[in-house]
């Protein structure tokens, strides 16, 4: 066996092995443009349109607020989805006469039979911003209903 093939060979015993993997990448737009950001109540200093890393694996759910001199802010709310998978003999095909093997595994599978998913929903966030003279719109409505209820 040649030298370069002894050093691919741990490849193959690797090549599905499972990850950390995180999509944490977030697209804020509005309608107008220019609109300032802010997570969790902290201006964040970025305006619209910008894209920007807001999760991780285990990163959590953020209340963004998109607002604009003149305009009404919107809060919206984002939700951090974080996932954990195992490879599991069960999932495995076989037959009352074959134990249960999974055929589909590697050798990276026996080495790391487990795996993080983790990512932010949405991936994408548009904002309208209505100005402070337009009437009011039926959640917003509600909501000042809510809040006055709850109030007394």
């Amino acid at each position: 066996m040649r030298r370069d093939q002894v050093l691919l060979l741990p490849l193959l015993f690797t090549g599905a092995c499972v990850w950390w993997k995180s999509e944490n990448q977030v697209l804020f737009t509005s309608e107008p443009l220019g609109a300032h950001i802010a997570v969790d109540g902290t201006d964040t200093g970025l305006t619209t349109p910008v894209r920007m890393p807001i999760a991780g694996n285990f990163g959590q759910d953020h209340a963004i607020t998109i607002s604009k001199s003149g305009y009404r802010p919107q809060t919206l709310r984002i939700y951090q989805h974080t996932e954990g998978y195992t490879s599991k003999w069960i999932d495995g095909a076989y037959h009352t006469t074959m134990p249960p093997l999974p055929l589909f595994w590697t050798g990276g599978d026996f080495i790391f039979p487990f795996g993080v998913r983790g990512a932010i929903v949405p991936k994408e966030v548009h904002a309208r911003l209505y100005r402070n003279d337009e009437p009011k719109l039926g959640f917003e409505v509600l909501a000042e209903q809510q809040a006055a209820a709850t109030s007394k």
